[in-house]
């Protein structure tokens, strides 16, 4: 009587295990010709690896934040990388270039001193398949638009009033806000009070949520600059101004906008928290 009360369960579980095994076997594997090769890279934390690439680098997507990524100030097809933390876990990057074309790579930690690629041959016919296209659309401003409204912020009186962040005689404010159709413009000022150069490494520049509950992760989502002053020193006792261009956004509920800021070979890094208001407050350009 025991063995009766028990087989209705045991049918069960083996009509549950016969219909997973046979959707498992309805699955088919993407075939080989579609895969994208990945490259292997090596990230330090105190060394910078650049990346050269054929055109101008476009949106980059980064597996984890303990990576860094940041277009070169006036050189809009340089990439550099560099850890956020020592001895970081395996991820990948993903970038995107304004001829179409994506680089896919698996970057790993290194103590070494980190390295520089010139990619601009990668894809030519005697060293390797050409990776897929990619179409871009809606590019919001050119060049020389992006210049003439940068030209515009500088014009415009400070506000005095945007959050800032200061550490060892070193400050950083947001001065003003401004707006141009799809793109928004970010003015900072850079207070050094030391008598010890302040230069910078990388600024990184996200969306995260503002609360989270335990045993959950930050949702992050980087925001690569369409444009980066190439102010990247401020001199002791001096001050300096640089500015931003970013996709035009602002922010859901529950969502914070971060501004790091990191010196090279210092530990003087500067964090801000910009909120919606001031981003709805932008003055149009």
């Amino acid at each position: 009587m025991k063995h009766l009360f028990y087989l209705p369960t045991c049918v069960f579980l083996l009509f549950c295990q016969t219909f997973r095994v046979i959707g498992q076997s309805n699955q088919l594997p993407l075939p080989v010709s579609t895969t994208v090769p990945h490259y292997i890279l090596s990230v330090a934390y105190n060394s910078t690896t650049v990346l050269v690439f054929p055109s101008a680098v476009k949106p980059v997507d980064r597996g984890d934040r303990d990576l860094l990524a940041q277009k070169q100030p006036g050189a809009d097809n340089v990439l550099k990388l560099k850890a956020a933390r020592k001895d970081f876990a395996p991820t990948n990057l993903h970038v995107f270039t304004s001829d179409g074309k994506m680089y896919a790579f698996d970057i790993f930690y290194t103590d070494s001193l980190a390295s520089t690629h010139d990619l601009t041959d990668l894809f030519s016919a005697s060293k390797a398949t050409p990776s897929p296209k990619v179409f871009f659309t809606n590019e919001p401003l050119n060049a020389d638009q992006i210049n003439t409204f940068v030209s515009r912020m500088r014009a415009l009186p400070s506000h005095h009033h945007g959050p800032s962040d200061h550490r060892a005689q070193m400050k950083i404010r947001l001065e003003r806000v401004g707006l141009a159709g799809p793109v928004m413009f970010l003015d900072f000022r850079f207070n050094n009070r030391s008598d010890i150069d302040y230069n910078l490494d990388f600024i990184r520049l996200y969306i995260r949520d503002r609360k989270r509950m335990k045993r959950t992760s930050v949702q992050q989502t980087e925001i690569l600059p369409l444009f980066n002053d190439p102010a990247v020193s401020v001199a002791g006792d001096s001050a300096i101004t640089k500015i931003l261009a970013l996709p035009a956004f602002t922010l859901a509920e529950g969502k914070e906008f971060i501004v790091e800021v990191n010196e090279k070979d210092g530990g003087r890094s500067l964090r801000l928290c910009v909120h919606n208001k001031t981003l709805l407050n932008a003055i149009k350009l």
